[in-house]
């Protein structure tokens, strides 16, 4: 197997100026020589074995070649320069075989050889025209790219008549792609590309207008056409709220038409809760209709004011039967519909004055029942609530000073009653008798007040009426009686003392003094008592 490593070349061989070894003819044996048959046979194998490496080199070569013009558009000046370059190689390798045989050229390496300058300019137009292909794959690249950010929007649909043009000039990029004019498609490709880009920076505007042309529609009701321009609009914009918004109030329209139009022929029949309950409907399922919110708006104007006047009614009613707290409550109902109204403000002051009366009449009436009672503490409750609605009601006034004198003569009479030793006290004894005094001129005496009086009259009388007193000594010893006076030296002396206690102390010169107390009780006939001095100090 000839090695791939390059020798030098051997003697009698020369090198061409493309690298390709030139094989001189082998010299020619002298007819002297006797033939070799050896060496005969040797060169006849030789000569066979390169005839087949060559046929063999350029069955792979036309195989390769097939299968390169297969995927590669035909290029002459490459196509050459490879057959030169393998015819070389298959010479280089006949070379390094040592062999001299006769040279074999391959048929490709039998055509005439390409001029430099030619082969240059072929070089030249295949480097031009690679370049311009690959200045055409990139601006298709760059197109694709841009329409696939318009088709993802939908802009077949809105991009009218320049995306026509872009299509178009992208369609005739491809022919001239084809054809191989790669120059011209790139120019038809980068144009249709400005129109991409021209639709992308215009899409804000032609966002703008659907919108304002959706809403056109929604305002005249015409839903097919607000549901086309809101759709188109959010297939450039999708996440646009209020385009979303709108879409669904025109697939709604049609529904909210019905109900507004059912709502108006109830209102014009005066059937003004279905009227309301039809508006209100509409406008649940679109909150931004003007005109469902202006029906509902009268609906409720209207339902207010028959409202409001079956409450005056129903207030005046009661007012008239007497029945105000509940009147008062109805008036007041119907001034939360009408807070300004002046119907409503007359009416009520006149419930609140009859309210008031009322009152006072039925505090006047308990009042009475408790001084009937002798319940003199609820009767000046119920006169000092009537003065805290009127201070200026008389009867009150004078129910009050009436209630406070039998309360404060009742409670002095009780405590007299209840402690008749206090008027054992000279003092105590004359407040008792002006008390009594003044309950005598106290009028609506009652039984039991009559008696309480009569009771303290008793106790005052058993009070100021004197008790016998007999005193009994040995004229020896000096008397006196604290709250009398002194007494001197007797055997016997009565004295006339008020019921009460009374101390009586008898002294002796040269004896120790003798102090005796003594209680003279109220209705007591008489009362003994002796005190002499007899221990001697």
């Amino acid at each position: 197997m000839p090695s791939d490593t390059p020798t030098q070349p051997p003697k009698g061989k020369q090198t061409s100026d493309f690298g390709v070894e030139i094989i001189t003819p082998l010299e020619v044996r002298k007819k002297s020589d006797p033939p070799d048959p050896k060496r005969s046979f040797r060169i006849i194998s030789v000569t066979i074995m390169l005839f087949f490496v060559i046929l063999a080199s350029i069955v792979a070569v036309g195989f390769l070649l097939i299968r390169h013009l297969s995927r590669h558009p035909v290029n002459l000046a490459k196509d050459m320069e490879h057959t030169e370059s393998s015819e070389t190689g298959i010479l280089k390798k006949q070379g390094r075989t040592g062999t001299t045989t006769e040279p074999v050229f391959s048929p490709l390496a039998q055509q005439p050889e390409v001029e430099p300058s030619i082969k240059s300019v072929q070089t030249v137009d295949t480097a031009k025209l690679e370049l311009e292909k690959e200045t055409a794959d990139k601006q298709l690249a760059t197109l694709l790219k841009l329409k696939k950010e318009i088709d993802d929007k939908e802009g077949y649909v809105w991009g009218g008549k320049e995306y026509e043009a872009m299509t178009s000039l992208g369609q005739e990029g491809d022919r001239l792609l084809i054809d191989r004019s790669f120059a011209l498609a790139a120019i038809k490709y980068e144009q249709a590309a400005n129109k991409a880009k021209a639709l992308i920076e215009n899409s804000g505007t032609v966002f703008q207008k659907l919108v304002e042309e959706g809403q056109k529609a929604l305002e005249i009701g015409d839903s097919v056409i607000a549901q086309q321009k809101f759709s188109t609009a959010l297939k450039i914009q999708p996440s646009d709220e209020s385009a979303q918004r709108n879409l669904e109030r025109a697939e709604k329209l049609d529904e909210v038409k019905r109900l507004i139009t059912l709502g108006k022929n109830y209102e014009g029949n005066n059937r003004f809760a279905f009227a309301h309950a039809d508006y209100q409907r509409a406008l649940q399922l679109d909150p931004e209709s003007g005109e469902a919110q202006n029906g509902l708006n009268r609906m409720k104007e209207k339902i207010v004011d028959e409202q409001f006047q079956k409450l005056i009614s129903d207030g005046l009613t009661a007012y008239h039967n007497g029945h105000y707290q509940l009147a008062r409550a109805t008036l007041l109902k119907a001034k939360s519909f009408r807070p300004r109204s002046r119907e409503v403000k007359s009416a009520l002051l006149q419930v609140d004055e009859a309210i008031r009366l009322d009152k006072i009449e039925k505090l006047h009436q308990k009042a009475t029942s408790a001084e009937q009672a002798e319940n003199w503490e609820q009767a000046l409750k119920s006169y000092l609530a009537v003065l805290k609605i009127d201070p200026d009601i008389s009867f009150a006034v004078q129910g009050k000073r009436r209630a406070l004198e039998h309360i404060r003569v009742a409670k002095r009479m009780g405590f007299f009653i209840e402690k008749p030793n206090v008027m054992e006290s000279d003092q105590q004894l004359e407040n008792a008798i002006r008390l009594i005094e003044k309950a005598e001129k106290l009028e609506q005496k009652s039984p039991h007040f009559t008696a309480r009086l009569n009771e303290l009259k008793t106790l005052v009388a058993l009070a100021k009426t004197p008790v016998k007193v007999m005193i009994e000594s040995d004229n020896l010893t000096e008397i006196a009686v604290y709250k009398v006076g002194k007494l001197g030296k007797f055997t016997t002396r009565e004295l006339s003392l008020r019921p009460g206690t009374y101390t009586v102390v008898g002294a002796r010169n040269g004896y120790q003094d003798v102090r005796l107390k003594i209680t003279v009780k109220p209705g007591q006939k008489s009362l003994r008592v002796s005190i002499i001095c007899n221990i001697k100090v």
